[in-house]
């Protein structure tokens, strides 16, 4: 690097006074990321007055990402506005050279200083984090335990599982011991073991399945899954049968779990002999057909809807060919609740079949049972589905049912349905008014006439629902109906906006832009150019283009144009470079940047050679930078120190400099 250039750059530094000029100075000197330039730029942190020192900020995090070993120094400085700004750039970069800095934070008498060095351990890659970290497990605080456990969590590989289940059995020993409680170290750290374990660990993983600790085992058992290799098999089998040291409910779970994941045939006899309502979670994936007797047994004793539920997945997964197979089998049972499971699982793979049996059970359930068989009927096409759906609403106090229908609905379609749905939200209570709405949302476009009429019609205390409703909308279909709420201080305005911004699509560019001449009042107008270029899609580009001179959402519409545009979008935007607003200059000079298009290059040099407001020369520079920085003879002739031309020029050769290496690889 050349001195000359550094100690020039240097000097331009401590004389400019306008604020441009001392952001592109920091700016250069940044980028040649030497000592004698951290140097300087913590010179001017010492001397500057407080509205500059903000200046520093980009430069040293461009130093913090190409030479953070300068700035570690710095932030043991005398002076505290150098170390505390050197000390935020290593935070935001965070880096392995910044060690030293993470390790003295992680030893300070402060839990909350401790903690965020431990945290950025994790952050880091070097090697040298391993040994802290595992000690800080044993740390006063807990919280700083809890920063340490997700750190290693971070860094953990094969070759850690050993030293991450020795310190899962010592804080459980301490745990027991000191009547503490470490359960979220204790589960950062298994969930480490069971993520970072590869199939290295496999004779260390099965030797744990004897360990002394339950919570060792549980987690042992859970990495084996993981890894799905058929060697664990036999060994946790073994332990499913003959549980060491006893058997917590959790751990055999588990086990029952896994070996259901493992997929290996050899584990059904052993999980049979448990009984299905300890095995019932394997038995499925296992696809288990000769449990299916003592599953429907099973289903028939069900005590609660949530058991009943469960068996009835497991029987689901053992669908077998012929009548004497799940789900046929079960319509004959004498149990009405295995007829209900076997007859909706039939309605979603034979539904021809399942039509009688669920006519024919819907008036023996109890209404809250009728839900689920009204809904199956409903998607068959078959009434009777409405008349289930009535029954259970009339026997309602708590409104479950009307939850559980709506609920329903979100997987049905026809008028029906949505009249239905129309009806359940007013008088529905606060806590399910979302599940109805989804359940709007879910019917599409055809479903929006009638809300939006209903919405209008409701009273000021029953509104909200409705503009929830409409805010959950997502049919690009439904924007010609939705981009006329825009105007005439329509209440249902802020729900189409938030439904219409959420969902870009060109029929939605259409219909706003369809919808602006509509506007009564510059606030209406502005109102739809803010909404059509947050929702726009390239189709809305000439719009955009067309409201650009105008004094409103002009942001809004620069964002756009950056986001979407392309070459064409280039000299409307350069145009913008010139205007008196520097709201303007900034928003154009970003959407450029966007771009990238060489063609804006000669015009942002003219605008960074002239522009005295710091954000807009900030934006520019970058946008300058982005599209290469190309010469075009403005600057030629003028590199004199102490120009902005010398700060720009210095900037673009050091910026090519350090492209030079990423291009050559």
């Amino acid at each position: 690097m050349n001195e000359n250039l550094v100690q020039a750059l240097a000097d331009t530094l401590q004389s400019s006074t306008k604020n441009v000029d001392v952001f592109l100075a920091l700016e250069a000197l940044a980028s040649t990321a030497t000592a004698e330039a951290a140097e300087a730029i913590v010179t001017f942190l010492r001397s500057a007055p407080a509205n500059q020192r903000p200046l520093a900020r980009n430069a040293l995090l461009e130093l913090a990402d190409r030479a953070p070993a300068l700035l570690v120094n710095a932030t043991l400085d005398e002076d505290d506005k150098v170390a505390d700004a050197a000390k935020q750039a290593l935070l935001i970069r965070p880096s392995n050279d910044a060690l030293p800095l993470y390790l003295r934070m992680a030893k300070s008498k402060s839990v909350d200083e401790a903690c965020s060095g431990f945290m950025y351990l994790g952050r880091i890659s070097s090697p040298e984090a391993r040994a802290p970290l595992f000690k800080a497990l044993g740390h006063r605080s807990a919280a700083v335990r809890e920063y340490a456990a997700t750190a290693l969590h971070g860094h953990a590989d094969e070759h850690w599982i050993a030293d991450l289940l020795e310190a899962i059995r010592t804080l459980r020993r301490e745990e027991a011991d000191k009547k503490k409680d470490f359960g979220e170290v204790i589960n950062t750290l298994c969930s480490a073991v069971v993520q970072k374990s590869t199939r290295a660990n496999l004779d260390l993983l099965i030797e744990g399945l004897g360990d002394a600790d339950a919570r060792v085992r549980r987690t042992c058992v859970s990495a084996l899954g993981r890894l799905g290799d058929a060697a664990a098999v036999v060994p946790l089998i073994e332990t499913f049968e003959h549980p060491r040291r006893g058997m917590p409910l959790e751990l055999r779970r588990e086990l029952v779990k896994v070996l259901g994941e493992l997929g290996d045939a050899r584990a059904i006899a052993p999980l049979l002999r448990a009984g299905v309502t300890i095995a019932a979670p394997a038995l499925g994936p296992l696809k288990a057909q000769e449990a299916v007797p003592e599953l429907m047994a099973a289903l028939e004793q069900a005590r609660t809807p949530r058991d009943a539920s469960d068996l009835a997945e497991v029987l689901a997964q053992l669908q077998g060919p012929g009548e004497l197979q799940w789900p046929r089998a079960g319509l004959h049972s004498a149990s009405l609740q295995v007829r209900r499971a076997a007859a909706l699982q039939l309605a979603r793979t034979a539904p021809e079949a399942a039509a009688e049996p669920l006519r024919g059970m819907l008036p023996q359930l109890s209404s809250g049972d009728a839900v689920s068989v009204a809904a199956a009927l409903v998607s068959m096409g078959c009434a009777e589905g409405f008349d289930g759906f009535a029954r259970a609403l009339a026997d309602d106090p708590h409104h479950w049912n009307a939850s559980a229908v709506a609920h329903a609905c979100q997987k049905l379609r026809g008028p029906q349905v949505q009249a239905l749905l129309l009806s359940l939200l007013p008088g529905i209570r606060n806590e399910y008014v979302h599940n109805v709405c989804a359940a709007l949302a879910a019917q599409g476009a055809d479903v929006l006439p009638a809300l939006i009429g209903a919405a209008q019609a409701a009273t000021d205390g029953l509104r909200y629902r409705y503009v929830v409703a409409l805010s959950e909308f997502r049919a690009s279909q439904g924007a010609a109906l939705l981009a006329p709420l825009l105007v005439r201080r329509n209440p249902l305005r802020d729900a189409a906006i938030r439904s219409l911004t959420v969902t870009p699509s060109a029929e939605a560019s259409a219909a706003l832009a369809a919808a602006l001449p509509l506007a009564e009042s510059p606030a209406d107008a502005r109102l739809i150019t803010e909404t059509l270029a947050k929702a726009a899609t390239r189709e809305a580009i000439p719009d955009l283009l067309r409201a650009l001179p105008a004094d409103g959402a002009t942001e809004a519409i620069l964002e756009a144009l950056g986001r979407l545009g392309g070459p064409a979008t280039v000299p409307a935007l350069v145009g913008q470079l010139s205007h008196s607003n520097a709201r303007r200059r900034q928003g154009a000079a970003l959407a450029l940047g966007q771009i990238a298009d060489p063609a804006a290059g000669a015009p942002l040099v003219s605008l960074l050679l002239k522009e005295l407001h710091l954000e807009v020369a900030q934006a520019a520079l970058q946008a300058w930078l982005a599209v290469g920085a190309e010469a075009d003879g403005q600057l030629d002739g003028l590199g004199v120190p102490g120009t902005r031309a010398f700060l720009l020029a210095s900037v673009r050769q050091l910026h090519r400099a350090r492209e030079a290496p990423s291009a050559r690889d």
